[in-house]
């Protein structure tokens, strides 16, 4: 039984390899971001309005990230994205001192993901080797996965024992060192113009998958109130860090075996049955009142998330590799910008929930509901 990719080529290892050092800068400071607004008095309801301003920003921002991808290169795209992450973490950590900032840090927030992840999708998808494309997923996101369990206890220990600037300083760092394994070898991309006719074509082309991506919805719950719920149940950095490291152990080992099934499986199945395992996880979390809960709901969605991650992610990946250059960058882009309008949706109907006085319980569940739009995809 073959668990691990064979034969990948060198592109991918530096994928591989770029994407473990980018995602342990992320993991430290990934849950806290939000928390670091929550310290900072911000409401639940300004926290969620914070995260609408990035998605908004996102989707007009994407198409110019797009264009300088195909014109430039992938690689040079991924480098320039880290540096607007690092102007990101700067202007997050100096809304401290300077409150109009928290209106500044979400439009860097965009352009950091308009640079990064039309360029790092169609790399992806036009490096892998179709034959085993549902392994090279799982090995790439369990690569994450590690990256996110030693991650969280780090930056939770960091937080509470040097504060956030120490924290975002060396998140910094350890993100403009991730594009090193990238320029190992050289820029390889066939030049192209990203044109938006092509991004259209993808809307008349997978019509079910602008819906399908609507189930990314639970991401932005995942970056967002569920960190800060955490925070306010267990009101430790440490703890909080710890927490998040043990659930993440879980999804990790289930990542490759799932990844192995892709390949044999039909991927809808796959994403059937993972989906409303995922979306029970969020309609459930209600009873998170206490540690204990808290740790098992956590455990359970970064799971679920998982086993549905592997086939999801190995789709877009199909789907964008299926043609030449254009095609891959023109579908990545269709691919982010659903799963950003989905969040900006989501992100409206959270304030409303909120500033009408209902539970954030209620927006938990809504959010699993929305995890079942996945089962669009096919």
């Amino acid at each position: 039984m073959h668990y691990f990719s064979r034969k990948i080529n060198r592109e991918v290892k530096e994928v591989y390899w770029h994407s473990f050092l980018s995602n342990l800068a992320l993991s430290l400071v990934f849950i806290f971001e939000p928390i670091y607004l929550y310290s900072l008095g911000y409401s639940l309801q300004g926290i969620m309005w914070y995260y609408l301003m990035i998605y908004a920003w996102y989707c007009g921002l994407i198409f110019s990230g797009a264009r300088f991808a195909s014109r430039f290169g992938y690689k040079h795209a991924i480098l320039v994205s880290n540096i607007f992450y690092v102007a990101y973490w700067i202007t997050l950590f100096s809304v401290r001192a300077h409150p109009a900032l928290f209106f500044v840090a979400p439009m860097l927030f965009a352009l950091q993901k308009s640079w990064f992840w039309p360029a790092y999708d169609a790399d992806v998808a036009m490096g892998q080797a179709k034959s085993q494309r549902g392994r090279e997923v799982g090995v790439l996101l369990s690569i994450v996965q590690v990256a996110f369990v030693a991650g969280p206890v780090l930056g939770g220990f960091v937080s509470e024992q040097f504060g956030f600037l120490v924290l975002f300083v060396l998140a910094s760092i350890l993100m403009v060192a991730s594009v090193y394994p990238l320029f190992r070898s050289r820029e390889v991309y066939s030049r192209h113009d990203f044109h938006f006719r092509n991004f259209w074509q993808m809307f008349r082309k997978y019509p079910r998958d602008f819906f399908g991506y609507f189930g990314y919805a639970e991401d932005l719950m995942v970056m967002s109130l569920w960190p800060v719920y955490m925070f306010i149940v267990i009101p430790d950095f440490l703890g909080v860090g710890a927490v998040s490291t043990v659930a993440a152990v879980i999804g990790t080992v289930l990542m490759l075996y799932v990844g192995r099934l892709t390949d044999r499986m039909p991927k809808h199945a796959l994403i059937e049955v993972s989906s409303i395992f995922y979306a029970a996880t969020w309609i459930l979390r209600f009873a998170a009142r206490g540690l204990a809960p808290v740790l098992t709901f956590d455990a359970l969605g970064k799971a679920g998330k998982d086993i549905l991650f592997v086939p999801m992610n190995s789709l877009v990946y199909e789907r964008a590799g299926s043609g030449k250059a254009d095609h891959a960058i023109a579908y990545s882009v269709f691919f982010e910008f659903s799963l950003s309008v989905a969040k900006v949706l989501t992100a409206l109907a959270a304030i409303v929930i909120l500033a009408a006085g209902g539970s954030i319980f209620w927006v938990f569940a809504m959010t699993g509901a929305l995890v079942l739009f996945y089962n669009f995809l096919r």
